[in-house]
């Protein structure tokens, strides 16, 4: 945060000050700025901040008005830079899939809309019936996704008009001309990380394939049943002495479901796509649910899972590669629905007049929720959540805000500390 260039001629808080300020904000869940400056008022909540983070908390006006002079490529950097540093120490090297790749879902969502654009938003735009013009802030985000529930941001790419145009927004269209800076940007942040990506059905094409192999990335992307139709028909084509299958059955909710599972997948290299070998896999999922007696009461309809891979697939790693596919949930689950839902207001127009401070906040809430999932997940904090006494997070959270607020007692508090994930 230090290395960050100041603009400002002079101040009285420091840079690393203001952006720890908006950090905080977020790891804090106060869903805006006025929020946190109530809280800011009490001299003992400013306090242990000040013993927390080492550094002063100033008011939310003066990270406003800071977080939006900065360059939003020197907060993102920040980000990265915490995300190298704890993919050097190795934390989520064992949730890497074959022990290689590390998962990384890809997906856009909407942040918040408009009903005004200017030069510097340059913002799509969508028309309604009536003749109503909304302008969208839409980001593609890379998030990397692991089977504990870590879904965390490691790059960012919004999606934004060039200069001149006036199209009407198009999700697939303009998500997947953001992926392809996107994909740069990974690779420039990340140059030696293997990487497996887990994409929807909007990315199965020749752009997304070709930047895949050009990077040396492994995939695993949803091939939709009305997509790509020449392939559909070699798929059904292919004989049955090239296709396998495989069938398993668990339990789950204590003995109250039994899930069944029939993967299939073909075995030999029959399969092109624009030039690109890919392999086909399968999933069939049914569920049924038992009464005290473990007798089937009911049974849900099949679910079918359909990806395309370029890892090849055989009977010893098809369902870690489904599982793989099936993680892409990750990215909207634990990443998108917890910001927008679950305390960090990610719909909230923390400012209203600045687009460059609109992506700040958001690199900053992508920080925080960073640092929260990091807490949430550890060994320390997972064995209090006691369900039988419903202890929730959310519980926590509220205890934390508590102390910050009223605690005057003097607890000796580590400069460092070691966090270990739950599996």
């Amino acid at each position: 945060m230090e290395l960050l260039p100041d603009k400002r001629k002079g101040s009285d808080y420091e840079l690393s000050e203001v952006i720890t300020g908006c950090i905080a904000m977020f790891v804090f869940k106060e869903t805006s700025r006025n929020a946190f400056n109530f809280d800011r008022q009490e001299q003992t909540f400013r306090d242990n901040y000040h013993r927390i983070f080492k550094k002063r908390l100033p008011h939310m006006d003066t990270v406003n008005r800071v977080i939006s002079q900065l360059e939003p490529g020197d907060v993102e950097s920040i980000k990265q830079a915490f995300i190298a540093g704890l993919i050097e120490q190795r934390i989520f090297r064992c949730f890497r899939l074959f022990g290689k790749y590390y998962t990384i879902a890809i997906d856009g969502t909407g942040v918040c809309s408009y009903k005004e654009n200017n030069a510097e938003q340059n913002l799509p735009c969508k028309t309604s019936k009536n003749g109503v013009v909304t302008y969208y802030s839409h980001v593609v985000e890379a998030k990397l996704v692991t089977s504990s529930g870590i879904s965390i941001s490691i790059a960012s790419e919004w999606v934004i008009n060039q200069p001149g145009t006036d199209k009407e927004f198009d999700k697939q269209d303009c998500e997947q001309k953001a992926f392809i800076r996107l994909a740069k940007k990974i690779k420039e942040y990340y140059p030696r990380l293997p990487v497996c990506i887990l994409a929807d059905g909007l990315y199965p094409n020749k752009t997304f394939m070709q930047i895949c192999q050009g990077y040396g990335w492994a995939y695993v992307v949803v091939l939709k049943d009305k997509s790509l139709k020449t392939l559909q028909e070699d798929i059904t084509d292919v004989e049955n002495k090239h296709r396998r299958s495989q069938e398993y059955e668990r339990e789950e909710a204590k003995g109250k479901r039994r899930v069944h599972q029939k993967y299939e997948w073909i075995t030999e290299t029959l399969l092109t796509h624009a030039g690109h070998t890919v392999y086909w896999l399968c999933c069939t999922e049914t569920i049924s649910h038992l009464d005290n007696n473990r007798k089937v009461v009911s049974v849900d309809e099949p679910t079918r899972f359909v990806n395309l891979t370029s890892i090849k697939v055989g009977g010893d790693n098809v369902r870690d590669i489904m599982n793989a596919g099936r993680m892409r949930w990750k990215i909207e689950n634990e990443g998108f629905n917890t910001q927008k839902n679950l305390g960090y207001n990610l719909g909230h127009k923390y400012t209203r007049t600045s687009f460059t401070g609109h992506q700040n906040y958001y690199q900053c809430m992508q920080i925080a929720h960073i640092i929260n999932q990091l807490v949430e997940k550890s060994t320390e904090i997972v064995s209090l959540l006691d369900k039988d006494n419903k202890l929730t997070l959310k519980h926590l959270w509220k205890q934390w805000l508590c102390w910050m607020a009223y605690a005057k007692d003097e607890i000796e508090l580590k400069d460092r500390t070691q966090i270990r994930l739950a599996g």
